[in-house]
């Protein structure tokens, strides 16, 4: 009976995993298709590169203060039900663009589409911490890493065939209506915790579970413990790198390379590809360090700020390689994504802190994805894409600081 049980958990886990990487996949969708539509909104609506930035800031400041908010909530509420809002939510809001009549209202819809994707992760994170043991989430965190780049090959994909077709309102509605119907599917089959408790005992050393027994420590003091400043400095720097390339490269490829939206989905298509062997080379590099968060973190950030340093030379003379490194910066940080907001995260889960951790290293992306926005769009109208590069290997001194310093204190806490 004992056995009987173990298989049919197995096989409950193996569920609510395939659950959680359908929904954030198919939520990804629902926020990467502006990348490739903004192009298109400038050339339809007319508007500049600097308010399609105002656009993706306001999605960015959303979703960041809304990682505070559901990040704090969802150590405390059921996590089937923000997942459901929040994917709900984020489909309307997406059909909501089409029809946006100005300016303001395109910024409102989007923002609002920030704030419904913001109850995503943290609540999903919860979820796998309660249905995973230790020795598991490792493995859960790179696969669950992976379920974005699908999300953003997809939807890169289909929305420059779309545009291309003449039928870019399509890139908001498809993935609206799928993800309306994937709704039903998580009401009806999944469940935010196990039947029965999943035991921490496993060989596995969460940090300090064993001196706290559940009980959640006071946020000032747990923050304390974690190092909190130098992983929101190191966060910040990844989310600005991150999204600045996510959100600008369609754009950067139609004004350098003289390749339309709507002839570039060979070539979008081939990003979250390379996005993925960044996440195979961070999980190989994470391996090689013991599984060190903190080591891998400086690791990574070593190697972006090496190429983040040669990408403005090599732009103003050599065109395909800079798209390259580029390319590979945008792979290398995304593959720091299941570092900074699920190993780090799970590491000090015996705190009872995995949703909040989640969300607060999440705001900080996102202060970064913010940023990155307004400051990309209002640079690249005045001093083009060479000054933005700039701005990035900025992000990439900070971050690598930031990583070193965190590393250095890793031996307080082993």
């Amino acid at each position: 009976m004992k056995q009987f049980s173990e298989q049919k958990l197995s096989v409950l886990r193996r569920r609510t995993l395939l659950l959680c990487w359908t929904a954030y996949m198919l939520a990804y969708t629902l926020r990467v298709n502006i990348a490739v539509l903004i192009p298109v909104l400038v050339d339809v609506r007319g508007y500049s590169y600097s308010q399609m930035g105002i656009v993706t800031s306001c999605y960015f400041a959303a979703y960041m203060f809304g990682q505070l908010i559901h990040g704090y909530l969802g150590d405390r509420m059921d996590s089937k039900r923000l997942i459901i809002i929040g994917l709900a939510g984020s489909a309307l809001c997406n059909a909501a663009m089409v029809s946006a009549p100005s300016f303001l209202f395109t910024a409102l819809f989007w923002g609002l589409n920030g704030m419904a994707q913001s109850m995503l992760w943290p609540p999903i994170m919860k979820t796998l911490a309660d249905w995973f043991p230790g020795r598991r989430l490792e493995g859960v965190s790179f696969t669950m890493a992976k379920s974005f780049i699908v999300g953003y090959a997809l939807s890169w994909g289909a929305s420059a065939l779309l545009i291309g077709g003449g039928h870019w309102i399509w890139a908001f509605y498809l993935p609206a209506a799928a993800v309306l119907i994937y709704c039903l599917v998580m009401a009806v089959l999944f469940s935010s915790r196990p039947p029965v408790p999943v035991s921490t005992e496993d060989g596995v050393k969460r940090q300090d579970a064993h001196q706290h027994n559940g009980k959640r420590m006071p946020l000032r003091e747990y923050f304390q413990v974690i190092g909190l400043p130098a992983l929101l400095a190191a966060a910040l720097s990844q989310g600005l790198i991150r999204e600045g390339i996510s959100i600008w490269f369609p754009s950067i490829l139609e004004d350098l390379v003289h390749i339309a939206a709507e002839h570039s989905w060979i070539v979008l298509a081939a990003v979250p590809v390379i996005n993925f062997g960044g996440i195979l080379l961070v999980r190989r590099i994470n391996l090689g360090s013991s599984k060190n968060s903190f080591r891998t973190l400086m690791t990574v950030f070593a190697v972006i700020f090496i190429a983040a340093a040669v990408l403005p030379a090599a732009a103003r003379f050599f065109i395909w390689p800079s798209l390259f490194i580029m390319a590979a910066l945008m792979a290398m940080t995304h593959g720091l994504t299941p570092i900074m907001t699920a190993l780090i995260p799970f590491q000090f889960a015996g705190y009872n802190r995995v949703s909040v951790t989640v969300g607060v290293l999440n705001f900080a992306i996102y202060v970064g994805a913010a940023l990155s926005g307004v400051l990309s769009g209002i640079i690249a109208d005045h001093f083009g894409w060479s000054g933005v590069m700039v701005l990035w290997l900025a992000a990439a001194v900070t971050g690598l600081t930031a990583a070193v310093i965190r590393y250095n204190r890793t031996h307080r806490y082993p």
